[in-house]
């Protein structure tokens, strides 16, 4: 298992830099597993190189989507590029709201879960990154339409309460509905999360 943290960078640097990660772990015949935007990620490697991706395993996936419209009108501001890593910064102190409506279970948020999420924003240079990332993303995503070039075995796994992912139009993809579930399955149901992905690779 190689584990890769996603760059704060445009779509298409994301996919060159998870080919350059299987490149340098000489993987040829990989199984890409993908969470949220993430999930994007690994589509977008999938049909890059096709060859070298087995399968894929899309966990809440988000596609086409890019960031949400008022962070594009923001981005776009005079000086934003001063302002806005600041902002995302101070912005640190609602997430946990954030985070509790894209759980099932607003309760399972705790001080930790919170904390987890917000400590990489503080890390030197993440937030400048990730403000950058959203000014340069406008125009990279992936065409929903060329899913559908999409021939690797996928599992597509979505909660019933998940207020961004939405299932796919692959043609090989086999899809999940957690019951009770929001957009972090592997957070909120990981037993039944690792159960399915297991039972989906047994089957390759």
């Amino acid at each position: 298992m190689v584990a890769l943290d996603r760059p704060w960078a445009p779509m298409t640097e994301q996919v060159a830099a998870t080919v350059e990660a299987l490149d340098l772990a000489r993987l040829e015949d990989a199984v890409l597993v993908g969470h949220s935007a993430g999930a994007e990620v690994a589509l977008g490697v999938a049909l890059a190189q096709p060859a070298r991706v087995r399968a894929l395993v899309l966990i809440a996936p988000v596609v086409g989507q890019g960031p949400p419209w008022f962070a594009r009108a923001l981005v776009r501001a005079p000086a934003s590029g001063r302002v806005g890593p600041p902002l995302l910064r101070a912005g640190t102190r609602v997430l946990g709201p954030v985070l509790r409506r894209l759980w099932y279970d607003p309760a399972l948020v705790d001080a930790a879960v919170v904390d987890g999420y917000r400590g990489p924003l503080h890390e030197p240079g993440v937030a400048e990154a990730l403000w950058a990332m959203s000014a340069s993303d406008t125009g990279g995503r992936l065409p929903v339409s060329r899913l559908e070039e999409v021939t690797q075995p996928a599992l597509v796994i979505i909660g019933d309460h998940d207020p961004w992912a939405r299932p796919l139009p692959l043609p090989t993809a086999r899809t999940v509905l957690f019951d009770r579930c929001g957009h972090l399955p592997h957070e909120e149901l990981p037993e039944r999360t690792v159960g399915e992905i297991e039972a989906f690779l047994a089957g390759l």
